[in-house]
């Protein structure tokens, strides 16, 4: 909220060591709760709180500490901060008389000038991961959300609003209604305007006073100062968890991919006999040129939708499916495998996971560290017990060694590719000459990532293992190189989301060294001082991908501009790779021998 010096409390920094994790009790997602709507503050929970920015602020222009604070207190609903709030006044006629005013406190001339670029800029313009979540999944569960806000007007006219507004179904900014929280006549325009009775809402603060105010109107209120701790209070009220949000909308494919929706709801109703229909939420959890991949929310289950215009595909994955049944891998269960292209486009597979959440999101903002790194844990534990099956157990007979793959894929490549990577071609000269000696042969799973697990709604315990249309045997730290390749893209990677901002470890999220080494002390393994290698291999596999789904995107469309752009990221993802051979190229030769003085003297 803008207007208290109570600082947000982002997520813990530190580093935990892995442990037996007391996970928050949430409630299974099938109860019942009484509300309608949750309403957000934006400053101080979506947005970071502006305090500390007035405080780094006053520090960097030698205003004395806590002079904003005074001069935003003082002068209660009559006050220039509050005038500004309401849009009553302009910003140029608010920095002068606030300029006065805080001149005043400090006991000397103070130019406020630049306060409100500080407040709008940096930090202040990023919403904070966990809230975006925790909308995200408020919003699947099919309850409306406002933003309830202090706020003020910019120069032009428009509001502060750093938001995708079309998270929200109501926004209700101060300066714009010309009314402030704590008033109480703020807190009922927007229930009113959400349609739903002040009982039937939830309602989040950073401030003391608006919480109070929410609560005498009969709103269920949260105080937020660890927005992690709010989200977790948040969950036992709502009683459905508030992380593992899976929607992802391809941006390249996003006018793809469209569902029947009356097809799909009358084939779930009369074929599989599924109630709750009316209440059917879908949500797209991953897009390729080969598979389109849905989450499907009906009042009483959850189930897998995934679709493929190749029927053969969807056997193998079946097969595959039901031959784990019953291992100690745990797999979704197969409800139906539909070859009929004519019911939604596609033939298309029907899953059932025992369990509630997906981590589309490697970061796993909305979990405290000593969490995050159960879940990674819990992911390396699954890899571990796929590559203990026995290669019967899932009626596999292929052996795709490394060096096999690495063929195959340059052949890929080759065909496809017009014009040739630079970064690519050093890769196809390179990967051959350095192969690992030592390789095994085990079940793999040949896509593993964070959102290929369904983990249990309450413990970071996976419920099903999904995405098996690339399972074979090979070596399995292609697996665990998979695994690890969020750690080295940006948040928004069209590749895969991933995590390339700050440190992971002081996030409680085990550096990819680190998850190599846990995996190879779960196996009864050796050290892994090639997993470089691996990661490299890694993401040429997957600019190899990319290229052969790029070409046959241009063989079907003519958009150069789509084509370019692929190319371009196509580009990006050989770059990492080369530089992950480099650094294993560093690797071997500072483990070679060195020559005796003597002998190198002699020569």
């Amino acid at each position: 909220m803008l207007c208290s010096g109570t600082a947000v409390m982002l997520l813990s920094r530190r580093a935990v060591r892995m442990c037996t994790v007391a996970w928050h009790p949430q409630i299974c997602h099938l109860s019942s709760h009484p509300y309608k709507a949750v309403i957000f503050d934006m400053y101080g929970v979506l947005i970071p709180s502006p305090m500390p920015k007035a405080k780094e602020w006053e520090d960097r222009n030698g205003v004395p500490p806590g002079t904003i604070s005074r001069a935003i207190r003082m002068g209660g609903e009559g006050s220039i901060w509050k005038r500004f709030m309401r849009g009553e006044l302009g910003v140029e006629e608010f920095l002068k008389a606030f300029n006065d005013e805080c001149s005043i406190i400090a006991g000397s001339a103070v130019s406020m000038d630049s306060f409100l670029e500080a407040l709008t800029s940096g930090a202040m313009r990023q919403p904070l991961p966990a809230m975006v979540e925790a909308v995200q999944s408020i919003r699947d569960r099919g309850l409306k959300t406002a933003v309830l806000s202090n706020n003020f007007l910019l120069p032009g006219g428009e509001s502060y609003l750093p938001l995708d507004q079309n998270l929200f179904n109501v926004i209700v900014q101060s300066c714009q209604v010309g009314l402030c929280k704590p008033d109480h006549r703020i807190y009922e325009l927007c229930s009113n305007r959400l349609g739903v009775l002040p009982k039937e809402a939830v309602f989040l603060d950073d401030l003391p006073v608006n919480v109070e105010a929410a609560a005498q109107m009969g709103m269920r209120a949260i105080k937020v100062e660890d927005p992690v701790a709010a989200i977790r209070e948040l969950e036992e009220v709502l009683q459905f968890p508030l992380s593992g949000h899976v929607f992802r909308i391809d941006r390249m494919k996003k006018h793809q991919h469209q569902l029947p929706m009356d097809k799909l709801t009358h084939y779930l109703r009369d074929v599989i006999q599924l109630p709750g229909t009316d209440q059917l939420t879908v949500q797209k959890i991953s897009c390729s040129s080969s598979q389109t991949t849905y989450f499907l929310n009906s009042r009483e289950r959850q189930l897998i939708l995934k679709m493929t215009p190749h029927v053969q595909t969807a056997k193998t994955e079946q097969r595959t499916l039901n031959a784990l049944k019953g291992s100690w891998v745990p797999v979704p269960e197969v409800l139906k495998l539909c070859e009929d292209a004519s019911v939604l486009g596609t033939p298309f597979l029907l899953l059932e996971p025992r369990g509630a959440r997906v981590f589309q999101n490697p970061s796993l903002p909305n979990l405290r560290p000593e969490e995050r790194r159960a879940v990674y844990g819990a992911a390396v534990q699954t890899l571990c017990q796929i590559h203990s099956l026995e290669p019967s157990t899932a009626h596999l007979d292929r052996h795709e060694p490394v060096e096999q793959l690495l063929m195959t894929l340059t052949q890929q490549y080759r065909a496809s590719a017009n014009p040739s990577i630079p970064a690519m071609d050093r890769l196809i000269e390179w990967l051959p000459v350095h192969l690992p000696k030592e390789q095994q042969a085990k079940v793999v799973h040949g896509d593993f990532r964070l959102s290929s697990l369904v983990f249990d709604a309450v413990k970071p315990q996976v419920r099903a293992v999904l995405g098996w249309d690339q399972c074979t045997l090979g070596d399995p730290l292609m697996d665990v190189a998979s695994l690890c390749m969020a750690h080295y893209l940006p948040p928004e990677s069209p590749v895969q989301p991933g995590m390339l901002r700050g440190d992971p470890s002081e996030a409680g999220i085990p550096e990819p060294a680190e998850v190599f080494q846990q995996y190879s002390r779960a196996m009864g393994l050796g050290d892994v001082p090639h997993w470089q290698f691996y990661v490299a291999l890694s993401f040429f596999r997957t600019a190899v991908h990319l290229q052969v789904e790029s070409a046959h995107t241009a063989a079907g469309e003519s958009y150069t501009e789509h084509v370019d752009r692929k190319s371009h990221i196509i580009a990006q993802v050989a770059e990492l790779a080369w530089d992950f051979a480099i650094k294993e190229g560093f690797r071997i030769f500072n483990a070679m021998p060195r020559a005796s003085p003597s002998l190198a003297t002699s020569v």
